[in-house]
């Protein structure tokens, strides 16, 4: 038995024993008549591996709900950033679909043949979630039936067949086969059905579909098609199980309602550079025999966005091009995009999971560093989200709002406050009532007393709130204030993140002091800006910051202050020109006047003054703004309830190190296999693991000859390496033949070959290592 079956069975074993538990409990908590009724609907849909069983039944209930709607708020924050990000794309994308088979023409198909197909080629098209949420749109329209493929799971062309059919039927709301999902077959209950390999399909299709080639002998086909029958009775959905009966479906409704109100049939195939182009081809070439019968649009999504329309000129043939009329679009890839992911997910998101430097720092190099993917971002915070619900029972308290707290905190039990308890931050909050405050009674109530600790949460989790919402505030101030000092030098939102995750925080990071030192010397209009900016954003947070609420008096006063100045200026502007005109019409009077140079540098002079005093105080006022709002989130209480801060199995998730589990699996085959024959690996009292002493015969081949390599230098000669596999193999079975010896020897040291340990040594008879270090 492998190992992952093996892993597979045990966990099974370990979820029945949970529901056998959770269905004791709900019968004794709930009793047996609500039992019925409540274990239908939440013993099915909950996972139970959430429930330890030391927590009431309703808080897991609610923690796995919790779990399940911030995992559905991921997938619509996905899905928006995708449409918010490349809104003018998807805009044309519509137009593009709209304008296809548009003109009130009766015969507009028939001229499509001359054109070819309608083609969309989306550059930077490897995004699923983009792709589904397009589709879901688009099946909004009565007008457009979305026929979404994967071409990962296409291996042949009757996949691509099947999959076109399925969705169609889906889209016209026929759903009964969308259980055979995991099927290449769909069972349509005919037993006179049976599968054609692919040049029988072709054959079939064209030889069904032999018009004249010429323009005016397809146009009275149609005629006749059209005006020729009395047939009102459309063909049903549920008869549509190929693609001839799916032709005779648009034919029969276009002979009911005409060619323009059919339904356009719109093909989005993403990731369609991984497709066979042999497959690709076929079904491009079927498609064309029925583009005058159906109105038939692609979309396919191409993932290589530097290489263009040349990604279709290196794979497919000139015959199949000239049946593609291209037009091409192009998806947002820029570092924008990441930072508009983060501050959804991170800095906007004020109920949500957090995380810290190390996890951070990993999304960040999955998505905003490397650009692998958007779906290898969304599924890390997926599996954020799910260790997060899963090891965290303090999450109930975490993703809802302030006003709703109460009945979930009525549902924590002593269980949940010595979690509270063991925080480090909870303790730090309670040495502070004993050595800042000199409260020590306050200090024991919190921990001796269950019910002043549930008391106390409401506050802490109030403060967490203003936390996390003030620090949008001036999180967003600090980014706008690079425009204003030093546009050269922005950096972006993530990069910014990053030094707020970092201890002492953004606050105190030195490029903010760098921001602030260089604000001293912002002039006038400037400043003007960066005030009505400040004021602006406190005014948009009004109601979701508390800071915006206390500081936009404090930034009104230095508005105040600034326009005086500025009135103090113009004045010691116009001072001048009034002096010489008063000079010049009593010049006979007086024999003196006042030198204008004096005037001026005095006016000068004050208005230097008090904008000096001015910028000094903002720039003190920012000081302790930026200070406390973008302090590190551990200096809250309880943040640790609030931050996932543990990024190895994310990293060992999605960055695998696929040879050191392989080495780890040679050298420790009982760990992997569990196996009854081999001995315990880990109860040695050295540092070895598995010495070769060790090596029995009954272990797998490929680990013999693995641990085998242990005494040998760089090269090994071949002859040597198989009389010390022949000893192991010997050793207790002498039955076996020398014949079969050299057979598995071989056998093992070519799979060895393949997995990198070993290779050739370039001398006939010699191999070499080809992994050092603990080998």
């Amino acid at each position: 038995m492998s190992s992952l079956s093996i892993e597979i069975a045990l966990k099974g074993m370990e979820a029945f024993r949970h529901i056998l538990q959770l269905n004791s409990r709900l019968n004794y908590e709930q009793g047996s008549n609500k039992n019925g009724q409540f274990s239908d609907s939440f013993v099915g849909g909950f996972t139970e591996i959430l429930f330890n069983g030391k927590e009431p039944i309703k808080a897991a209930k609610i923690r796995y709900d919790d779990y399940d709607r911030n995992l559905k708020k991921v997938d619509c924050k996905i899905d928006n950033f995708h449409f918010q990000m490349n809104e003018f794309t998807v805009n044309d994308l519509y137009n593009f679909i709209e304008d296809t088979y548009d003109e009130d023409d009766t015969y507009q198909f028939l001229k499509s043949r001359i054109s070819g197909l309608p083609t969309a080629l989306v550059f930077g098209g490897s995004h699923e979630n983009f792709f589904e949420s397009f589709a879901r749109d688009l099946s909004g329209n009565h007008q457009i039936r979305a026929v979404l493929i994967d071409s990962t799971r296409v291996l042949k062309l009757e996949d691509l067949l099947t999959y076109t059919i399925r969705r169609f039927r889906y889209e016209n709301g026929y759903s009964s086969i969308d259980g055979c999902e995991n099927n290449n077959e769909i069972n349509y209950n005919d037993d006179e059905e049976t599968v054609k390999d692919e040049e029988e399909i072709i054959e079939d299709f064209i030889d069904e579909n032999q018009y004249d080639k010429n323009i005016d002998d397809d146009n009275m086909y149609l005629e006749e098609e059209i005006g020729g029958s009395n047939d009102d009775t459309p063909l049903s959905i549920e008869n549509v199980i190929d693609i001839e009966s799916l032709v005779q479906w648009y034919d029969s409704n276009a002979k009911i309602s005409g060619l323009r109100s059919l339904p356009k049939l719109v093909i989005v195939i993403y990731n369609f550079d991984l497709l066979d182009p042999v497959i690709m081809e076929k079904y491009i070439y079927i498609l064309n025999e029925y583009k005058d019968r159906i109105p038939i649009v692609l979309l396919l999504g191409i993932s290589s966005v530097y290489r263009g329309v040349d990604a279709i000129h290196e794979r497919y043939s000139y015959s199949v091009e000239r049946l593609l009329k291209f037009k091409e679009f192009y998806l947002s890839d820029s570092i924008h995009d990441f930072d508009e992911l983060i501050t959804r997910f991170f800095i906007c998101n004020h109920f949500g999971v957090k995380v810290g430097i190390k996890v951070y720092n990993f999304l960040n190099d999955i998505y905003g560093r490397l650009k692998i993917s958007l779906k290898y971002f969304e599924l890390s915070i997926k599996h954020i989200i799910n260790y997060y619900f899963y090891s965290n029972p303090l999450s109930i308290l975490t993703t809802i709002d302030l006003e709703n707290i109460s009945p979930r905190i009525s549902l924590l039990n002593e269980y949940h406050v010595e979690m509270i308890r063991v925080q480090l931050s909870f303790r730090r909050f309670v040495e502070n009532f004993i050595n800042e405050h000199d409260q020590p009674e306050i200090a024991r109530c919190l921990l001796e007393d269950d019910n002043f600790v549930k008391s106390i949460l409401p506050v802490i989790l109030r403060d967490m709130r203003n936390y996390h919402q003030n620090f949008a505030v001036a999180f967003e101030i600090v980014h706008s204030l690079q425009r204003y000092v030093d546009p050269k030098l922005i950096k972006a939102k993530y990069e910014l993140y990053s030094y707020a995750l970092k201890h002492p925080g953004l606050g105190e990071h030195k490029h903010v002091q760098y921001l602030l030192y260089e604000f001293k010397k912002l002039k006038s209009q400037e400043l003007k800006h960066f005030l009505n900016h400040f004021q602006n954003v406190l005014e948009q947070n009004l109601e979701k910051a508390e800071c915006a609420r206390s500081e936009i008096q404090k930034l009104r006063e230095f508005h105040e202050r600034l326009e005086q100045i500025e009135a103090l200026s113009q004045h010691s502007i116009r001072s001048p020109k009034k002096i010489k005109k008063q000079k010049s019409s009593t010049s006979e009077i007086y024999n003196t006047s006042i030198p204008k140079s004096d005037i001026s540098s005095s006016s000068s002079q004050e208005f230097t003054d008090q904008f000096t005093k001015l910028i000094t105080s903002i720039f003190e006022y920012l000081q302790v703004f930026f200070k406390v709002k973008l302090r590190h989130y551990s200096t809250n209480t309880l943040y640790e309830i609030f931050y996932w801060e543990e990024s190895h199995s994310l990293e060992s998730l999605f960055l695998p190190e696929i040879r050191k589990s392989i080495v780890t699996a040679l050298r420790r085959p009982k760990q992997y296999l569990n196996c009854k024959c081999c001995p315990d690996e880990s109860d040695d009292d050295d540092d070895e693991i598995d010495p070769a002493g060790k090596i029995l015969y009954t272990q797998d081949d490929r680990c013999i000859l693995y641990k085998l390599l242990v005494g040998f230098g760089k090269f090994i000669h071949t002859d040597d390496l198989l009389e010390s596999f022949e000893n192991i193999i010997k050793k207790e079975n002498r039955d076996i033949t020398n014949d079969e010896t050299k057979e598995r020897f071989y056998k093992a040291t070519e799979t060895l070959k393949i997995i990198g340990v070993i290779a050739d040594a370039g001398k006939k008879g010699y191999i070499r290592k080809m992994i050092w270090g603990n080998f």
